[in-house]
């Protein structure tokens, strides 16, 4: 062992940020090298991203080796994901694995198994490389798959805004007049329509004046923006087709029949599960019912379960 910079993958364990006794911010955690040795580590300033990284994530990590007593520790010079930083020059582009350390994050691990099946569907590789790295960012992952869609409309529990996100996928088939292409880059726009609302959730359960204030719509691009910047340098042109699945073209048009599907997906997904908590619990001849929100009140009606046509 000696003091020489050392670049590696490890894998992260145990982070936790403190205050040293001369009052320094700093952080320490654990990194595993691929065969097993650990290094206790510290990062003599702040923690410089806004979540706290989970256990078992790979990170790049460039390192210095300093003995202390009868024992190696490495002081931590950068550290970042290791999932991003692949360049995005790089003709043949590898698929990320599966982000496990994701798993027992989620209320709905299954869910999360299911998106990542549906993505490794897609055959663009650089759509399909733009949706697995933003589950392998943590500042965005982490909390997009556990936080509630709503407060009190639908998918208002848990890991809600996940499983909207995929079952309003699940209703997006293809149409035999849409390219493939155009398919993919509408359950792109889908899978990520509802991001924004983690803005609501920065570091709490508890939601922000931003939520009351400010469409979530907004934001879709401020949290993505990491990655539709890397998107840019290798196909531009799909940046502006997710943009013009999320917000309506400056002229009004083209309206792109994408966009026109990512709306009716996500609103039969909504209404289908509102509907379902309004009757739930209630005997099978209930036609109408009803819920109060923070908006208009929302009524549904459905058909008697012994309806039949004469």
């Amino acid at each position: 062992m000696n003091n020489e910079l050392r670049r590696e993958k490890f894998l992260l364990r145990d982070l936790r940020v403190g205050i040293s006794r001369i009052g320094q911010p700093f952080s320490a955690c654990q990194l595993c090298e691929p065969e097993g040795t650990t290094w206790p580590a510290y990062w003599w300033q702040k923690f410089p991203y806004p979540t706290i990284w989970p256990d078992e994530m790979e990170v790049m990590a460039t390192v210095r080796p300093r003995q202390l007593g009868n024992r190696w520790l490495f002081d931590i010079i950068t550290m970042n994901v290791a999932a991003l930083e692949l360049s995005p020059k790089t003709h043949a582009m590898p698929d990320l694995p599966f982000p496990k350390w994701l798993l027992p994050l989620t209320p709905r691990p299954v869910l999360l198994r299911e998106l990542w099946a549906q993505i490794c569907l897609i055959r663009n590789p650089w759509l399909r490389l733009f949706n697995q790295r933003i589950l392998h960012d943590p500042d965005v992952s982490l909390r997009w798959v556990s936080v509630p869609a709503s407060q009190r409309h639908h998918h208002a529990e848990p890991a809600g805004l996940l499983r909207h996100s995929v079952e309003a996928i699940r209703l997006l088939s293809k149409s035999p007049q849409m390219s493939q292409q155009e398919w993919e880059i509408a359950r792109t726009a889908l899978l990520w329509h509802d991001v924004g609302k983690i803005m609501a959730y920065r570091g709490s359960s508890r939601r922000l004046a931003e939520e009351f204030l400010t469409r979530h719509e907004i934001a879709i691009v401020e949290v993505l923006a990491l990655h539709l910047a890397w998107l840019r340098q290798v196909a531009p042109e799909l940046v502006t087709a997710l943009k013009l699945h999320w917000y309506p073209p400056q002229q009004g048009r083209p309206l792109m029949p994408g966009r026109i599907l990512v709306e009716a997906c996500d609103r039969t997904s909504a209404a289908l599960d509102s509907r379902q908590q309004v009757f739930s619990g209630q005997p099978a001849w209930r036609q109408y019912g009803q819920r109060e929100g923070a908006g208009p009140i929302e009524r549904f009606w459905r058909l008697r379960e012994d309806s039949h046509m004469a």
